[in-house]
C-alpha cells in the first residue's frame, strides 16, 4: 500500500514537472540566453547562433524529461509523454494569450497613463462618447450587413457556379481572385472607384468620371479639337465626394426622399461612406464564401437531389428545402468566420478615411486611443469590448464542436 502510494506520488511529481516545471525551464533558458546574446552579438550572428543552439537546448530538455518518464510505471509513461509535449503548449498559450488579455482587463480600470484606478470611468466614456457612440453603431452594421451579404450573395455564387456544365472552376478562380489581394491593395483600388477632386479637376475615379461625362456638352477635361471641354455646363452632374458622404443629404435622391415619411428619413440618414467601404469586405470575402460553399453543396448525395427534381420541385425549393438544410454546418463556420473577420477589420478604414467623416471602427478606434491620443486606459476599454464581442462566438463554436464529436 505504502509502495502504491509512493508510486502515485512520483507519477504527480513527473506529471507537475512535465506541465509547470519543464514548460518553464524550456522558456526561460531561451529568453535569458538570447537576450544575454542581443547585447553581445549583432543580428545576424545571433541568428546563426540561435538555430543550433537552440535546438540543442530544446533537445536536451526533452531528453531529460524523457529520462525522467521512464522512471514511472509503464501504464502511466503514455500520459506523461503528451503532457510532456502540451505542457510548452499551454505555458505560451497563458503567456502570450490568456495573460495579455487579463493584463489589458485590468488596465481598463485604470487612468490615462495607467497610474491610477477610475474604477468604470473609461467603460461610462465607452457608452456616452459621440465619437465611441458612432463607432459602435458602425461596428454594429458591419457585422449585420457584411456577414449576412457575403454569406447570401457566396450562397448564390456557389448555387450557380455548380450549376455550369463548362467554366465551372474558371469561373471559381474568377470570383476567388480578391481573396489572393490584401486588403490594403484592395482599398486603393476602390479608392479609385470612389475618388473625388474638386471642379475643375480631373476626376479620375470611375464613377465620377462617368457622372459628370454623361450628357452632350460634358466632358471630364478632354481635348477635343484643340479645345480643353469640361463639364462646367448646367446640364452636366456634379462630381460626389463618396467617401466624404456622411449621409444622402447632399446627393440629388435626397430631393425626392425628403418629402416622404419616416422610412424616407431612414433612408436620407443612412452612413453612405460606411457602406461603401462595406463594399470592400464584401467583395473580397464573397468568392471565399463561395467556395467553401460550393464544397459543401457537392457533397449531397446526388440521388436526394434527383429525388426533389423527380417529385417536381423547383430550383428555388431544392435549394431552400435540401441544399441550405444540408450545408447549415458550413452556413454556420462561415458566418463565424466572417464576424471573427469583421470584429478585427482594420485595413480597410486606415487606408481609406483613417476613421474619419464618422466611419471608424473598433480595431481603428483602439490604435488611435492607444497611438494618437496616448490614452492607454481607454485603448484598453476598446480592446475588452472587441473580445466581449467575439467571446460568444468563441463559446458557441466550442459548443458546436463538442455536440459534433459526441454525435
Amino acid at each position: 500500500m505504502k509502495q502504491t502510494q509512493e508510486k502515485k506520488l512520483f507519477t504527480f511529481g513527473i506529471s507537475t514537472l512535465a506541465l509547470v516545471i519543464f514548460p518553464l525551464a524550456w522558456f526561460l533558458s531561451q529568453a535569458i540566453l538570447f537576450r544575454e546574446l542581443t547585447e553581445q552579438v549583432t543580428r545576424n550572428v545571433l541568428v546563426l547562433i540561435a538555430i543550433p543552439l537552440g535546438s540543442t537546448l530544446v533537445f536536451l530538455l526533452f531528453l531529460g524529461m524523457d529520462r525522467l518518464i521512464k522512471l514511472v510505471p509503464r501504464d502511466s509513461r503514455e500520459v506523461l509523454e503528451a503532457r510532456m509535449f502540451v505542457g510548452p503548449s499551454i505555458f505560451m498559450i497563458f503567456l502570450f494569450l490568456f495573460y495579455p488579455a487579463m493584463r489589458t482587463i485590468y488596465l481598463s480600470f485604470k487612468d490615462r497613463y495607467s497610474n491610477d484606478f477610475i474604477g468604470l470611468e473609461n467603460y461610462k466614456w465607452a457608452f456616452t462618447d459621440a465619437e465611441m457612440i458612432t463607432t459602435i453603431r458602425n461596428q454594429i452594421v458591419w457585422l449585420i450587413s457584411v456577414v449576412l451579404l457575403t454569406v447570401f450573395i457566396g450562397l448564390i455564387v456557389a448555387w450557380l457556379t455548380d450549376r455550369l456544365n463548362k467554366g465551372e472552376s474558371f469561373f471559381k478562380s474568377i470570383v476567388f481572385m480578391p481573396m489572393a489581394i490584401s486588403a490594403v491593395g484592395a482599398t486603393a483600388i476602390f479608392k479609385f472607384i470612389y475618388e473625388y477632386r474638386p471642379p475643375p479637376l480631373t476626376q479620375i475615379g470611375i464613377i465620377n468620371g462617368i457622372r459628370v461625362s454623361r450628357g452632350e456638352e460634358c466632358y471630364n477635361n478632354r481635348i477635343i479639337d484643340g479645345v480643353l471641354e469640361g463639364y462646367d455646363d448646367a446640364s452636366c452632374e456634379n462630381a460626389v465626394g463618396w467617401l466624404q458622404q456622411r449621409d444622402l443629404s447632399n446627393l440629388p435622391i435626397a430631393d425626392s426622399l425628403e418629402s416622404g415619411g419616416w422610412f424616407s428619413n431612414l433612408l436620407i440618414n443612412l452612413p453612405i461612406n460606411t457602406m461603401l467601404l462595406m463594399i470592400i469586405m464584401v467583395w473580397m470575402y464573397t468568392g471565399f464564401a463561395a467556395v467553401v460553399f460550393s464544397a459543401g453543396i457537392k457533397a449531397i448525395p446526388g440521388e436526394i437531389m434527383e429525388a426533389g427534381q423527380i417529385d417536381g420541385a423547383s430550383e428555388l425549393r431544392i435549394f431552400r428545402s435540401i441544399v441550405i438544410p444540408y450545408i447549415k454546418s458550413t452556413v454556420i463556420v462561415v458566418s463565424t468566420y466572417m464576424v471573427v473577420t469583421v470584429l478585427k477589420a482594420f485595413d480597410i478604414i486606415y487606408v481609406s478615411t483613417r476613421g474619419d467623416l464618422e466611419t471608424n471602427l473598433l480595431a481603428v478606434k483602439m490604435l488611435d486611443e492607444f497611438s494618437k491620443y496616448r490614452n492607454f486606459g481607454r485603448s484598453s476599454v476598446v480592446a475588452v469590448l472587441i473580445f466581449v464581442c467575439v467571446l460568444p462566438v468563441i463559446v458557441g463554436t466550442a459548443l458546436r464542436e463538442r455536440e459534433n464529436s459526441r454525435s
